[in-house]
């Protein structure tokens, strides 16, 4: 049976860009009854994220994005859509596509399926430890979580949008 690992990315001490732990912490809610799947959270990111994912088929990545849409807007990625870098881009560390690459590179069991989630946010540099209202809204992290659920495990969506 395939093995996922659902990894929230981000810091819990500032504001929106703990969105990845928070969703993670709720996929986690609702998918916990599965065999197929394990969650995690991650605060570091770079080489770390090589370490969780190894011996899994599958990783989702759960993060946040300020790209200016409106807060809570879901987008998706893959590794194709990222590029590598040998340069720090981010504010967890390597490059994502980097960091697995390389692991391929180094004979490492990493998945072959990578797909990264990016919510939404409107702050990521002020300290708190709470969402910034916007992003906080239970429609907001609920929506990406059913969204995330569709994609992923089909077979758990329930109530109106199952027939998609």
């Amino acid at each position: 049976m395939p093995k996922t690992l659902i990894l929230g990315v981000g810091s819990s001490i500032l504001t929106d860009d703990a969105v990845g732990l928070v969703v993670a912490r709720r996929l986690e809610e609702r998918l916990g009854h599965r065999d197929d799947v394990e969650f995690g959270e991650n605060e570091e990111a770079g080489f770390t994220l090589l370490e969780e994912a190894i011996g899994y088929d599958r990783l989702v990545l759960v993060d946040s994005i300020l790209t200016g849409a409106a807060p809570g807007t879901l987008l998706r990625y893959d590794l194709s859509d990222l590029g590598r870098s040998i340069h720090v881009n981010s504010p967890h560390g390597l490059n994502l596509a980097t960091v697995m690459a390389f692991g391929r590179q180094q004979g490492l069991d990493v998945p072959d399926t990578v797909v990264i989630y990016a919510v939404e946010v409107v702050d990521l540099l002020t300290f708190g430890e709470s969402l910034t209202p916007a992003v906080a809204e239970a429609e907001c992290v609920e929506g990406v979580v059913e969204e995330i659920v569709a994609e992923v495990f089909p077979d758990e969506v329930t109530g109106p949008d199952a027939d998609r």
